[in-house]
Formats: C-alpha cells, sequence, structure tokens
C-alpha cells in the first residue's frame, strides 16, 4: 500500500481517538514492519489493517465503521495533494470520474509496487454516476467514505447506493452515486467521451450512457487564445480535456478545439492515446468523418483543432424525432456511417466505440459526421486494447462480444456497432437491454436479441435481414466489411 495511506493513518490515529491515546502508542502496541513510514515508500497491506483495527479497538468502534470514517477524513487531504492534477471547477461526481486517471498519473507511473486499486466509472447522466471498485484489500468501505468525504468537502448532498459488493461474493463492488445539490451541469453537448468500467456481476443499474457536460457557468480557466485561435466559449468537458468554440481569423470560420486536460497530459500513455485520436482523424480524408485542420501544443499541452458541426448528435436526433427514426432516414443515415467507416477501415484503423453520441448530424440536411476517433487503433494491434485489470474500454449497449471477451477486434467490431444502431433507431429499442451494464454485457455474450421484424412487422425484409447479420455473435457471419453494409443499404434505399 502506498505510503501516502500511512501517512494519513498517523494523523487519522491522534484525532479519532480524541486525546484517548496518540499515534506514537498506538504504533507500539502493534506488530508492524516497520516504525515508520514514508510518503513516498511502499508498504504491506497487513500494517495498514492492523493500525486500523487498533484505533478502532481505541475507539470502541467496529472496524468497519472506522475504515468508512477514515475515507471521510482522507478526502480533503487527498484534494490537496493531488490539486495540481485537479480541475478547480470539478465538483464530488467530476473529480471521481477522473480519480482513476488521477491515481494512474500520481501512483502507477511513480510507484508500480504500490497497486492502488481500480476505481471506474461512467457517468449516467450530470447528477448520476456509476463507480466499479476492484481491489484484493476489499476496502470499499474507505471508498465509500472517500466519497462523503468528497462531497463534504465541496458542501454537496450526495446519496450511495451498493449494487454490489465483494464482501457479499461479488467480484467487484459497485456504486450508484447520486448528486442532490443543484446541478449547472447538461446532457446536451453534441460530443461525447466513452469510460472503462469492468464488466462483470450485478444486475441492478441502468442502462448508461457515458457524455460530455457543459461545464458550470465559471469557466475562469479558460484561455482567451490556443496558438492562433480565438477562444468564444467552452462547448463541453470529459475524461480527456476540455472542448473549446474557437475561431480562425485567417480562414474567417468557426471551429471547435479540444485540448487535453494536464493531469492527462502527465501520463504519457493518455498523450499517446489523445495524439493517436488527432492523427487517426486527420488521417482520414471522407465527408462522414469530422475534418481534422491542424494538431498543436499550447501551454504545453496537446490540443487538436477541428470542423465545428452544428447539429445534434444521433442520441438527440432520435429523440426529437419521438424515439423512431422514419426507416429510409434511418437507412441513409446507416449508409453514411457505413462509408465512413468504410474509409477508416481500408487505413487499417478500427474505431472501436461506434455509438449515437459519437455521430453528429450536420444541419441542415443530418449529413453523418463521426467523432471521437480516441479509442481507434489499427487493426491488430493488441495494445490498442488498452484493458486494465480485465476492464474494458466502451460504452456497454453498442460493443461487440469481442470487446466483452478476449478475442482480438476488428473492423466487424464497428459493424456491430452499426446493427445496434439501425436496430434502435427503427424499433426503438436497443437489441441488448437490461438494468446494468452488467447485463447488458451478459445479453450481448449470449447473443440472442429479439428479431427486429416481430417488433417493426412493415420493415423491408432486405434490411431486416441486413440489421440482424450485423448483431451475429459470431464474427464470420456478420457481412465481410463496410463496403458491403454500403452496397446493400444502397439498394435498400432504391427500392
Amino acid at each position: 500500500m502506498h505510503g501516502l495511506i500511512f501517512f494519513y493513518i498517523q494523523k487519522f490515529a491522534d484525532e479519532a481517538t480524541s486525546g484517548k491515546t496518540t499515534w506514537l502508542k498506538i504504533r507500539d502496541t502493534v506488530t508492524i514492519s516497520d516504525n515508520r513510514y514514508l510518503p513516498n515508500e511502499v508498504y504491506p497491506d497487513e500494517d495498514a489493517v492492523e493500525l486500523l483495527q487498533k484505533i478502532a479497538d481505541t475507539c470502541g468502534e467496529p472496524l468497519p465503521e472506522l475504515i468508512e470514517r477514515f475515507g471521510e477524513f482522507l478526502a480533503p487531504h487527498l484534494i490537496k495533494v493531488a490539486s495540481q492534477n485537479i480541475d478547480p471547477t470539478w465538483r464530488t461526481l467530476d473529480l471521481i470520474e477522473n480519480t482513476e486517471d488521477i491515481i494512474h498519473t500520481m501512483v502507477r507511473t511513480a510507484k508500480p509496487g504500490a497497486e492502488p486499486p481500480v476505481l471506474e466509472s461512467v457517468r449516467h447522466s450530470p447528477n448520476e454516476l456509476h463507480l466499479v471498485y476492484s481491489s484484493s484489500r476489499q476496502l470499499c468501505l474507505l471508498a465509500k467514505g472517500i466519497t462523503r468525504g468528497l462531497a463534504d468537502h465541496y458542501g454537496e448532498t450526495i446519496l450511495i447506493e451498493e449494487t454490489s459488493c465483494m464482501h457479499k461474493g461479488d467480484p467487484f463492488c459497485c456504486l450508484v452515486i447520486q448528486d442532490g445539490s443543484n446541478d449547472t451541469h447538461s446532457a446536451n453537448s453534441p460530443l461525447s467521451e466513452t469510460l472503462t468500467f469492468d464488466p462483470q456481476s450485478g444486475d441492478s443499474l441502468r442502462p448508461l450512457r457515458a457524455n460530455w457536460y457543459s461545464a458550470p457557468p465559471s469557466t475562469s480557466t479558460t484561455p482567451s487564445t490556443v496558438d492562433n485561435f480565438a477562444i468564444k466559449g467552452l462547448i463541453g468537458r470529459g475524461g480527456m480535456g476540455h472542448v473549446y468554440k474557437g475561431f480562425d481569423a485567417k480562414l474567417d470560420r468557426d471551429i471547435a478545439i479540444k485540448i487535453l486536460h494536464p493531469s492527462r497530459a502527465q501520463d504519457e500513455v493518455s498523450k499517446k492515446r489523445f495524439l493517436r485520436e488527432s492523427k487517426t482523424a486527420a488521417s482520414i480524408n471522407h465527408p462522414s468523418i469530422v475534418t481534422i485542420y491542424q494538431i498543436g501544443e499550447h501551454d504545453r499541452l496537446p490540443y487538436i483543432a477541428m470542423q465545428l458541426i452544428n447539429g445534434p448528435n444521433l442520441s438527440e436526433y432520435r429523440s426529437q424525432q419521438g424515439g423512431l427514426v422514419p426507416i429510409l432516414e434511418a437507412v441513409r443515415i446507416g449508409r453514411e456511417i457505413s462509408e465512413g467507416l468504410a474509409a477508416a477501415h481500408e487505413k487499417d484503423l478500427v474505431h472501436r466505440d461506434i455509438k449515437p453520441d459519437n455521430i453528429l448530424l450536420e444541419e441542415p440536411n443530418q449529413h453523418v459526421r463521426i467523432i471521437d476517433f480516441g479509442l481507434a487503433h489499427e487493426a491488430g494491434d493488441k495494445e490498442g486494447r488498452l484493458t486494465l485489470d480485465n476492464a474494458v474500454i466502451g460504452t456497454p449497449a453498442y460493443m461487440s462480444p469481442e470487446r466483452i471477451g478476449t478475442d482480438e477486434v476488428n473492423a466487424k467490431s464497428d459493424l456491430f456497432g452499426l446493427g445496434v444502431i439501425l436496430y434502435e433507431m427503427i424499433s426503438g429499442k436497443l437489441p441488448f437491454d437490461g438494468k446494468s451494464m452488467v447485463s447488458i454485457l451478459a445479453a450481448i455474450s449470449r447473443g440472442k436479441p429479439t428479431a427486429i421484424d416481430m417488433l417493426v412487422p412493415d420493415i423491408p425484409q432486405d434490411l431486416a435481414d441486413l440489421i440482424m447479420q450485423l448483431l451475429s455473435n459470431e464474427r464470420d457471419k456478420r457481412p465481410a466489411d463496410a463496403n458491403e453494409v454500403t452496397n446493400r443499404l444502397r439498394a435498400i434505399e432504391k427500392q
């Protein structure tokens, strides 16, 4: 365990016992590996448990309750220590959403032997976050305590629901954290970021979406310029950074500028991923893919200057249509998506996260523009999988079976996501649904969606067959490539 935890156990001991004893006396009455703990070292887990148990005994308090109380004590101190990696506009849910990245930056890269817990999250809505905790120490109560301590620090009211727990035999703990405070976020930003989670156990969360959320009114950290581009305001933010509306005076046009967050820029893995996204998208010249204008660095932070799209994302557009998109319109949108995917696949690039939030519809004709190649990688590039302790990166409802399992991801994984999009646009339902991300992933693994012609009797049979083929659990049974999908959809349009 990281020495910083031991450092604060010492401070907590003096406060928790209310003068009944001191840290020095506690240290002298337990069997531990060292007589001092330095914040920059790593020490045995057993020492921490032994010390906390002694503090609990001294206070006459059950150990689980004391561990949670220690978490509440720890939270504001951790905020101070990690201040350089924390955006001043963040609040409780924002900070939890970015905790895994902060841990990676401050602990994993500096002290590989520290083995911090995996804390992965998905932002279900501006006021709700789903957190997965996994660690051999099973200190989920500490995570709950830290969460409450963060809320106290920010003066917010939160509700925590535990839907699975390692102490009950589950492989990980899952917390649903809701912010009951007034929130100034908006869920209407047309940009999206996907988060990481562990696809095992539990059956009690709602279907998930990970969005970019509009920033709070305070934009004191918004730059006035980025290189030669004037900044007009903040569009949204996500796990990788901020997206601003900018203006290119030389070409007299508005643009979007995505800047990597400072805490990410310190981590070479995140920086590499961000640059990969920009280079990947910039290498593809196709009308169905958002155009990248420039890649650079501003104040040592990488940025991407790209086409600003005026229009909703596909999820928002479907809502505007009452949940259903007319069949011919859905076919046209699907064809334009497949055309963009074909262009990417020709360069051996797999998007990996095809979903409605990553499909923008440019007004006035709702022309498709695919965004967010942050998960894209070269086909066959095993490093591109970007897994962490059996966690997978993606958005549950649109992930292919091979993304969930251990099979290599290829272009046909993108075709599966397109199949889900077509199914949802036309039927108004997801082919693989569930009350939690785990139940959704389990449904995808089983591979038995309801036939779409059972839900939409008047759907053209050629289209129904194509959609169900795209959703095949076995990759070999899906269409050969995106070009085949494009041709089949174009033929349906002409019927």
